[in-house]
């Protein structure tokens, strides 16, 4: 399973990231503060189910 993330940097610096195949949305200030809340929402998204492998999450990052 592969699970794509798509990353929009804000205006303001910020970023945002969906991945649409799994309703999971989150936001960070930095691209690690985002990295971050991607992998707790994974863990927690998963939880009971095989979660997908780190090499199987993609980011792709759009600027406005």
């Amino acid at each position: 399973m592969e699970l794509t993330f798509e990353v929009i940097q804000q205006v303001e610096g910020s970023y945002v990231a969906a991945c649409y195949s799994e309703n999971i949305y989150t936001e960070g200030s930095s691209l690690e503060e985002l990295h971050g809340n991607i992998v707790s929402l994974i863990d927690y998204r998963f939880q009971g189910r095989i979660k997908p492998e780190p090499s199987a999450v993609k980011l792709m990052l759009f600027r406005e």
